[in-house]
C-alpha cells in the first residue's frame, strides 16, 4: 500500500469546507472499496469495517483548519495545511485498521469546528453495541509519536454585560468597565493542574470582545468570550459560582456558547494499560482539545492519542510533517493498536 501517496491525494483536497469533505470521504470510499472493504457514511462520518464486531475504534477527522499553506513536497518532508492536522494520522489509522482483524475505522469531518459528526456518531453506535464488551479506541492526532493518556477540554464561554445607553460624559453602569473587571477577576479565579510527564493547567483567555456603537455613547450592551481550557471536571460550574459572587453580577449574564458540542477534560484512569503502554512509548498528555472525551463518554471506551507531527506546527503557515517521523508512526500504530487490544477479553 502505498500511503505516502494516498497522504498526498488527500491533502491536495481542501477541506475547510463541507464540499471538500465529501470528496475526500469519496475518494476513501473509493480506496476501500477496491480492497474489498465496506464502508459508508454514518451521522456525517466515514466509517469502515470487515466484520459487525470490533474491539478497537480507530479514529482521526479529515477536516482541517482554513488553508494556510498549498501541498508541497521534497525528499525529507510534506507541507501544506493537513499533513499532521490530521490527514497523516489518518492514514495510520488506514494502516492500523487494514492491519489488525477486530476494528472499526471512524474518520470524522468536522473536528475543528462543531464536532456534530463524531457526538452522534458515538451516540448512534452506543445504542447498537453490546455494552457489556469493552472497547478501546485511539484518536489520531498530532503528538509526536506519544502517547497521549488524556486532553484538555474546551469550552467558549460568554458574558454579556448590560446597562443603558447614554453620553459618554454622563455617569452610571458602563458594560464595559463591568467586562473589563470580569477579564481582571478571571484572572485570579483558582485553576487546577495536573502531572503526566509535565504540569498541565486549566487556563481562562478572553479572546473576543464586543461592544458600543459609537465613542461618545456609552452602550447599553457589551460581551466578551473567553478560550477555556480545562485540565479539571465541572470548570463551568466554578467560573459561574465565581462571578455570581461579585458585586457585579445582577449586571451580567454568563453561559457557554450554545452554538456547539464540547469536548471536556478527559484522562486515561487504567493504571495497568498506562504501564503496558509506558513499556514501549513515552507517555504525555495532549495539551489541547480532540474527540477522544465522546468516545469515552458515549462508549465508556478507554482511549489514547497517538500520531505524527508537532502540535505547535498544527494550524500554522509551517506545518510540515517529516516522512522519517511517518514511517515511525506507521509501525508505531501497528503496534500501539496491538498493545490497546491485547487480552481485552
Amino acid at each position: 500500500m502505498d500511503y505516502l501517496k494516498i497522504l498526498e491525494d488527500l491533502v491536495r483536497i481542501r477541506t475547510d469546507n463541507k464540499v471538500g469533505v465529501k470528496k475526500a470521504f469519496k475518494y476513501l470510499y473509493s480506496l476501500f472499496n477496491n480492497l474489498g472493504i465496506k464502508a459508508t457514511i454514518i451521522e456525517g462520518c466515514f466509517v469502515a469495517y470487515k466484520e459487525k464486531s470490533f474491539n478497537l475504534i480507530l479514529n482521526s477527522h479529515i477536516d482541517t483548519v482554513k488553508l494556510q499553506s498549498n501541498f508541497r513536497k521534497d525528499d525529507n518532508n510534506f507541507y501544506g495545511t493537513g499533513v499532521i492536522d490530521a490527514k497523516g494520522n489518518v492514514v495510520l489509522m488506514i494502516h492500523a485498521f487494514l492491519n489488525s482483524n477486530n476494528s472499526l475505522l471512524v474518520i470524522s469531518p468536522d473536528e475543528e469546528t462543531e464536532s456534530n459528526g463524531v457526538y452522534n456518531f458515538c451516540q448512534y453506535l452506543r445504542n447498537k453495541i453490546d455494552n457489556k464488551k469493552p472497547i478501546r479506541c485511539i484518536v489520531g492526532e498530532p503528538t509526536d509519536l506519544k502517547v497521549c493518556i488524556g486532553h484538555r477540554g474546551r469550552f467558549e464561554y460568554i458574558v454579556e454585560s448590560f446597562g443603558e445607553a447614554r453620553h459618554a460624559s454622563s455617569q452610571g453602569i458602563n458594560p464595559i468597565e463591568i467586562l473589563s473587571r470580569v477579564i481582571l477577576d478571571l484572572k485570579n479565579i483558582p485553576l487546577e493542574s495536573i502531572e503526566v510527564d509535565k504540569i498541565y493547567s486549566s487556563s481562562i483567555t478572553p479572546t473576543m470582545i464586543e461592544g458600543g456603537i459609537q465613542s461618545n455613547i456609552i452602550p447599553d450592551y457589551a460581551y466578551v468570550l473567553f478560550d477555556v481550557r480545562s485540565v479539571e471536571n465541572n470548570i463551568i460550574e466554578k467560573i459561574g459560582s465565581f462571578l455570581s459572587q461579585k458585586p457585579y453580577s445582577k449586571y451580567i449574564k454568563a453561559h457557554i456558547n450554545p452554538d456547539r458540542h464540547y469536548a471536556d477534560f478527559y484522562i486515561l484512569k487504567n493504571k495497568e494499560l498506562i504501564d503496558k503502554l509506558s513499556k514501549e512509548f513515552e507517555i504525555s498528555f495532549f495539551n489541547a482539545t480532540c474527540e477522544a472525551y465522546y468516545f469515552n463518554k458515549f462508549l465508556n471506551a478507554e482511549t489514547v492519542i497517538y500520531g505524527v507531527g508537532k502540535l505547535e506546527l498544527a494550524h500554522s503557515k509551517d506545518e510540515y510533517l517529516s516522512l522519517d517521523d511517518f514511517d515511525r508512526g506507521i509501525k508505531g500504530i501497528e503496534r500501539l493498536a496491538e498493545i490497546m487490544v491485547d487480552k481485552l477479553y
